[in-house]
């Protein structure tokens, strides 16, 4: 809040995952890098999440290449740990 009575132009936002959209946007608008990364990922996202039997064929694969590194020992596992995680589109981000 001492931001928001300093700077007339900032603007107080709730929603974190709002404002990490907004700083991702602004770092990647001065870092073409980070722009091209961003695209690609919304690329693979939108194809991967368009079909339900591509999104199961990735989730196959991705859970025989846990299994396998699991009985290696290479990855350990255990409470909080090798959680399935989602990408969320910018409107889901509630």
């Amino acid at each position: 809040m001492l931001i928001l009575n300093q700077n007339e132009s900032a603007f107080y936002i709730r929603c974190f995952a709002h404002q990490l959209q907004l700083a991702l946007v602004a770092v990647a608008k001065h870092h073409l890098q980070m722009e091209l990364l961003f695209n690609i990922m919304s690329n693979i996202s939108n194809v991967v999440g368009a079909s339900a039997k591509r999104r199961d064929v990735l989730q196959e694969k991705y859970a025989a290449k846990l299994l396998k590194a699991l009985e290696s020992g290479e990855v350990k596992s255990g409470k909080g740990l090798n959680q399935e995680l989602v990408l969320k589109r910018p409107g889901e981000a509630r």
